[in-house]
């Protein structure tokens, strides 16, 4: 019985966060949610605290588990397409791109 819930555990935990997280891999641009957006970059020295905050900004309620950059993606005022990306102050291109593919494609994984 054990073995089972150790194994039902396992896969839940590998199916939420089951995305191809090679910098390398195609993935296909008609999965595009918008073709145009406005981006906002934010770099703070903590990331956690800054995400959290801007999750429950927008009444998402946080995120309840580590992150090293978020984006969310909306419309502003004026009905037009806008991303803000938060990451640390010293980041990587595949973060940086990896958050921009979600102001692009929304919630992909």
């Amino acid at each position: 019985m054990k073995k089972a819930i150790l194994i039902a555990v396992m896969l839940a935990s590998t199916n939420v966060f089951a995305y191809d997280e090679n910098p390398e891999h195609n993935f296909p641009t008609s999965d595009n949610k918008v073709s145009q957006t406005t981006i906002t970059w934010i770099s703070v020295d903590n990331v956690q605290a800054r995400c959290e905050s801007e999750s429950r900004k927008r009444k998402f309620g946080g995120f309840g588990y580590a992150v090293e950059a978020c984006s969310f993606w909306d419309k502003n005022d004026k009905g037009e397409n806008v991303c803000t990306i938060v990451t640390g102050k010293a980041t990587n291109m595949h973060t940086l791109g990896h958050e921009t593919r979600h102001c692009f494609q929304g919630s992909w994984h």
